[in-house]
C-alpha cells in the first residue's frame, strides 16, 4: 500500500467522491470515516492524476462530484477539516511547519514541498495596512447560505416563466380526484396520464392555473360550474436548473447550475462570494454577448436597494471587475472601513457611506495621507508621499465635493475635550462645581450661583485662577469682602472661560502659609511654607544653580529677603551674600510670607552685547556680540559680500557721546583682511581695533556700479524692444542707431517720449528730419519711447456743440475742424491745439494754424462774469457825478459871458 501521508487534501477529498460516483459506494451516516479511506486504499486511487483520469472518463467535473456527495448526505468540508487534523493519519511524528501566512501554510515532508490551497476564505475580512481597518461590504459573504448548494430555495414570483426541466404537481379534488407531479419536457410540455399533454412553456406562474383549468375542463366539466363542483390547484414542486458563468474576482470562478428564479445577487452567493481584489460597484451582467445591467453593491448595503438584481437566465455571464480604488477613512466617522469610489463621487459620497460623521469629529482641518499618483512623480524628490489638510467645514458651505484618489488615508480628529463656556468653582461655598458661562458673569455671579459662601469662610482672600495666552496656569487673590459687598468694582471682574475659583474656610487658610521668590531666571513662585524650610532650599528648588548661564548672569554679591513684620504694614529686607548661600556657608530658616528676590548682573552692565552690519552684504542685520569680535567675523556671520560689494574696506560707526557738545558717534574707515577672513590666516590684522557693543558696520557698494539701466522703444523701429544704456549719458539717437533707425511708415509729429509715467514735449521732426542735434536728449532708466503711424484723425473737445473724433484732411487749418463740430458753443472762448509732439499752444483771433495727425483741438469756456454788487448804489453815484459836471458846464459858460461883456 502506498503512503498516503504526502497526499494533498484535494486527493484526498476527490478520491472519496470518485469512489461514490463511479463505483457506487453508498455511504450513510453510520457508515464511519475509516471505512471510506479503508475503501480508497483498497481501489489504489491515491494521487490526483488518478482521479481526474477517472472523472474524465466518465465526463464528470470536481464539481459535479461534490454535488454527488451532497446527495448522498456526505458533509465534505467537516471529513477534510477532521482528516486534515491528523487524527486519521497513520505517522503520528508533528509535521514541519515551514512558513505561515495570512493566506497559505506551506508542509514539508522530506524534500518536497507541497502548497495547500487557501485555508482562509478570501471574503474573509482582511485588514489594511497593518490595522484593524475592513475592507467595505465583503463580511456579507463570510456567512454564505447558499454555499455548496447547486439550487436556492424562496418564494416564487407570480412573473416566473414555466420552462422545460420545471417539475409541477397538478391536484384535483371535489366531485372527482386527481393528484398528478411531471417535469416539463424539452419541447414544453407536460404530460398528464389519460388526460394527455398540454404545452405550458412561456407560461407565467401566475396564469398557470388558469391554463390548467382551461385545458382540464374538457375532460373535467364540474371545474367550469358555477358553482364549480371540482377544485384545481397547480404548484411548482421543483424549479428547473440553469447554468451561469461567473468570472472575474470572485472566489470561484466558474461554472454554476442555479434555479431559474435566481438573480446577480444569489449568483454572488453561489460562487462563494467576491474577493478583496474584486469590485463591489460594478458587478456587469451578459446576455448572449451583450451587456443588460450593471450593480452596484453599495445600494444594497447602504439603502437597501437592488434595483439593478434581474432575474439570470441560462448561459448568463456574471463579471466581477477589479477594485477601483481602496480610500480609508478613519477617526470620528460612524463606520471606519476601506471604501471603494466610483469617477464622479467625492468625500461627501465617502461620509455618506460611512453613515455620517460623528458628532464628536473637528470638521475645520480634515488630514488626508496621499501617495502622489505615477502622472505626477517628477522625479525632483525621493518621497512620493505627502499630507493635505482640508476645511471639510467650508467645502459643505460652498458644495465642492472634494475628489479622492486611490489609495488616500482620511482621518477626521476628534474636537478638544475642553469645554468651552463653562467655569468652576470649589471650596467655601455650598455648591461647588462647573458651572456655565455667560458673557457678563463676574466673580460675585459665580459665588451667587453656587449657593453663597458658608459659614466660617475666610473674607479677605479669594483666588482666581485663568490660563493665560501662553497656556499657562496664572491666579490672582483678590478680597472677598470686597467683591460680595460691591456690584461694580474694580476687583469684580468678568470671568472668562475655564476660570477657576477657590473659596477658603478659616481653617483652610492657616494651613495656607506660604513663601515666595522672584526676580531673576523665573518667574514670581509661592509655595507653600512648611517647618524648616530653609532659604538654600528655596533657591535651589526655584533656579537651576546648576547652570553655566545662570551662574554668568545672577548678582551673587547680593540678593534680599522680605520679612514680614507682625503688626507692621513695612517688611524688614535682609540682604545676603547669594554665594556664600550656594555654597552652604550661610543659611536662615523662613518663616511664613518670606519673600526673596534675586537680582541679575545687568542692573550695573550690560549682558547682551549687539552689533550690526548693513549695506552690500548677504544677510545683514543684527548680531550677538562674541569675545574679542573683529569686523571679518561680523562679516562672515552675515553671509560675506555681494557680488558688486566693496571688499577693500567698511565703515563702522561707533557711539561716542560728548556731553560737552553736540557728538554722538564717530565714524572710521577700517581696511578688511581678506586672508583671514577665507582663514588663509590664524590672526587678523584688525586685532588691534575689536568691535565694541552698539557698532554698526556698513558695506558700500563699488563706486560707479548699479544695476542696470534700459529704455524701451516701441512701433515703428526696425529692432523694438528694450535696451539697456551703455553709458549714463547715453542720448536718444544712439540708442536708435542701436535699434536700426526708424522705419519708413514712421509718423514722426504723433511720436510720444515717456518718463516717469508723463508725455514729455518733445520734437522728434527737429532731431530726426533736420538733423539738429541740440535738441537731442539724454535717455534715463525706464524712459519709453513710442513711434507711431499716422492715426489719420484729429480729436475736438471742450466747448463745441459736438465734441468728436474727425478724419484727418491734409492742409486744412484749426478752424475748419472746429466748424465741422458745430462751432463754438456761448461759453466757448479761446482755440487750443495740442499737437502730437505734446506741445500745447493758443490759437489768435485771426489765426488758422494747419493741423497735424493726430493732434488735439481744444476750445476752453468763458469764465464766470463777476456780480455786480449794488445796482442802486451805482445810480446814485452817476447822478451825482451827472450834477457835478452840469454846475461846472454851466460855471464855466457864466465865466465866458461875463468876459464877453
Amino acid at each position: 500500500m502506498k503512503d498516503t501521508r504526502t497526499k494533498s487534501p484535494f486527493c484526498l477529498f476527490a478520491s472519496i467522491f470518485l469512489l461514490i460516483t463511479v463505483f457506487s459506494i453508498t455511504p450513510t451516516n453510520a457508515q464511519s470515516e475509516a471505512q471510506v479511506k479503508a475503501e480508497l486504499e483498497k481501489r489504489g486511487i491515491d494521487t490526483k492524476e488518478e482521479i481526474l483520469s477517472e472523472l474524465r472518463k466518465r465526463g464528470m467535473t470536481e464539481d459535479d462530484a461534490r454535488r454527488q456527495a451532497k446527495v448522498y448526505g456526505l458533509d465534505y468540508d467537516e471529513y477534510i477539516r477532521k482528516y486534515i487534523s491528523g487524527s486519521e493519519t497513520t505517522d503520528s511524528t508533528p509535521k514541519n511547519v515551514q512558513e505561515v501566512s495570512t493566506d497559505t501554510v506551506k508542509y514539508t515532508s522530506g524534500d518536497q514541498i507541497i502548497k495547500q490551497a487557501e485555508t482562509q476564505p478570501t471574503n474573509a475580512p482582511v485588514t489594511a495596512q497593518s490595522t484593524s481597518v475592513k475592507y467595505f461590504g465583503y463580511s456579507i459573504f463570510n456567512n454564505n447560505p447558499y454555499a455548496n448548494q447547486g439550487a436556492l430555495v424562496g418564494n416564487i414570483d407570480p412573473g416566473y416563466l414555466i420552462g422545460p426541466g420545471d417539475e409541477l404537481r397538478v391536484y384535483l379534488w371535489g366531485e372527482a380526484e386527481f393528484q398528478f407531479e411531471g417535469k416539463v419536457d424539452i419541447n414544453g410540455n407536460l404530460f398528464i396520464p389519460n388526460v394527455g399533454q398540454v404545452f405550458v412553456s412561456g407560461t407565467t406562474y401566475e396564469n398557470l392555473n388558469v391554463r390548467m383549468k382551461e385545458y382540464l375542463s374538457k375532460f373535467y366539466s364540474g371545474l367550469k360550474k358555477n358553482p364549480p363542483k371540482i377544485f384545481l390547484d397547480v404548484s411548482l414542486t421543483k424549479l428547473r436548473p440553469i447554468r451561469i458563468m461567473v468570472m472575474g474576482e470572485s472566489n470561484k470562478p466558474g461554472s454554476h447550475l442555479i434555479n431559474a428564479f435566481a438573480t446577480t445577487m444569489n449568483s454572488l452567493y453561489v460562487s462563494g462570494g467576491i474577493k478583496i481584489s474584486g469590485s463591489l460597484r460594478e458587478i456587469k451582467v451578459f446576455r448572449n454577448n451583450r451587456y443588460i445591467s450593471t450593480m452596484d453593491l453599495y445600494d444594497y448595503l447602504i439603502k437597501g436597494t437592488a434595483r439593478e438584481d434581474i432575474r439570470l437566465v441560462s448561459n448568463d455571464v456574471v463579471f466581477i471587475p477589479s477594485r477601483k480604488n481602496s480610500i480609508t477613512l478613519l477617526g470620528e466617522v460612524n463606520k471606519e472601513a476601506i471604501f471603494e469610489l466610483k469617477d464622479n463621487e467625492g468625500l461627501i459620497d465617502l461620509i455618506s457611506f460611512a453613515g455620517g460623521l460623528r458628532p464628536t469629529a473637528y470638521t475645520e482641518s480634515v488630514t488626508i495621507k496621499r501617495i502622489k499618483s505615477i502622472s505626477d512623480r517628477d522625479g525632483s524628490s525621493n518621497f512620493d508621499r505627502e499630507i493635505i489638510n482640508i476645511n471639510y467645514k467650508e467645502l459643505i458651505e460652498q458644495g465642492v465635493n472634494y475628489k479622492l484618489q486611490d489609495g488616500d488615508i482620511i482621518t477626521f480628529d476628534k474636537v478638544l475635550e475642553d469645554l468651552n463656556n463653562v467655569v468652576n468653582i470649589e471650596g467655601s461655598v455650598f455648591r461647588p462645581g462647573e458651572y456655565q458661562l455667560n458673557e457678563t458673569m463676574n466673580l460675585k455671579d459665580l459665588i451667587m450661583k453656587a449657593g453663597g459662601i458658608r459659614p466660617n469662610t475666610y473674607l479677605d482672600k479669594v483666588d482666581l485662577f485663568r490660563v493665560d495666552e501662553n497656556g499657562d496656569l496664572k491666579f490672582r487673590t483678590f478680597s472677598l469682602s470686597s467683591i460680595l459687598n460691591s456690584t461694580n468694582g474694580a476687583e469684580n471682574i468678568v470671568l472668562q472661560r475655564q476660570d477657576s475659583l477657590k473659596v477658603y474656610n478659616e481653617n483652610e487658610v492657616k494651613s495656607l502659609e506660604s513663601v515666595s521668590i522672584s526676580g531673576f531666571a523665573a518667574d514670581p513662585i509661592t509655595m507653600p511654607w512648611r517647618e524648616n524650610l530653609s532659604l538654600y532650599d528655596l533657591i535651589f528648588m526655584s533656579a537651576n544653580i546648576e547652570d553655566l548661564d545662570f551662574q554668568n548672569r545672577i548678582l551673587t554679591s547680593r540678593a534680599d529677603l522680605f520679612r514680614y513684620q507682625e503688626g507692621k504694614i513695612e517688611y524688614q529686607v535682609v540682604s545676603f551674600d547669594l554665594d556664600s548661600v550656594l555654597n552652604k556657608q550661610f543659611d536662615v530658616v523662613l518663616r511664613p510670607k518670606d519673600q526673596v528676590i534675586l537680582y541679575s548682573r545687568d542692573i550695573t552692565e550690560v549682558l547682551e552685547k549687539y552689533v550690526s552690519v548693513q549695506g552690500a552684504v548677504k544677510n545683514g542685520g543684527r548680531f550677538r556680540m562674541t569675545e574679542e569680535m573683529n569686523v571679518e567675523d561680523l562679516l562672515i556671520q552675515a553671509g560675506g559680500f555681494l557680488e558688486k560689494s566693496f571688499q577693500d574696506s567698511v565703515t563702522i560707526t561707533r557711539e561716542f557721546f560728548d556731553f560737552s557738545g553736540n557728538e554722538i558717534a564717530t565714524n572710521q574707515r577700517v581696511k578688511v583682511d581678506k586672508d583671514y577672513l577665507l582663514g588663509l590666516k590664524s590672526a587678523s590684522d584688525n586685532n588691534d581695533f575689536l568691535l565694541k557693543h552698539n557698532d554698526r558696520i556698513n558695506v558700500d557698494l563699488i563706486p560707479g556700479s548699479a544695476e542696470g539701466r534700459s529704455v524701451v522703444l516701441e512701433g515703428e523701429v526696425k529692432f523694438p524692444g528694450t535696451y539697456y544704456l551703455e553709458s549714463k549719458g547715453e542720448t536718444l539717437s544712439s540708442v536708435i542707431r542701436r535699434a536700426g533707425g526708424l522705419s519708413p511708415n514712421v509718423y514722426l509729429p504723433g511720436a510720444k517720449f515717456f518718463r516717469n509715467g508723463q508725455q514729455l514735449a518733445f520734437s522728434f521732426e527737429k532731431l530726426f528730419e533736420e538733423r539738429n542735434s541740440k535738441f537731442d536728449i539724454t535717455v534715463n532708466d525706464n524712459d519709453r519711447i513710442v513711434f507711431p503711424e499716422s492715426v489719420f484723425t484729429v480729436q475736438v473737445g471742450g466747448q463745441v456743440v459736438n465734441p468728436s473724433l474727425q478724419k484727418y484732411i491734409s492742409g486744412k487749418g484749426v478752424r475748419t475742424y472746429v466748424r465741422n463740430a458745430g462751432g463754438k458753443t456761448k461759453e466757448g472762448r479761446k482755440i487750443y491745439i495740442t499737437e502730437p509732439t505734446g506741445f500745447t499752444r493758443k490759437v489768435g483771433w485771426f489765426a488758422n494754424p494747419r493741423v497735424l495727425d493726430g493732434s488735439i483741438i481744444t476750445v476752453s469756456i468763458k469764465p464766470p462774469k463777476p456780480e455786480r454788487q449794488n445796482n442802486g448804489k451805482f445810480l446814485e453815484t452817476f447822478g451825482t457825478l451827472a450834477a457835478i459836471i452840469s454846475s461846472s458846464l454851466t460855471a464855466v459858460f457864466l465865466a465866458q459871458r461875463i468876459a464877453e461883456n
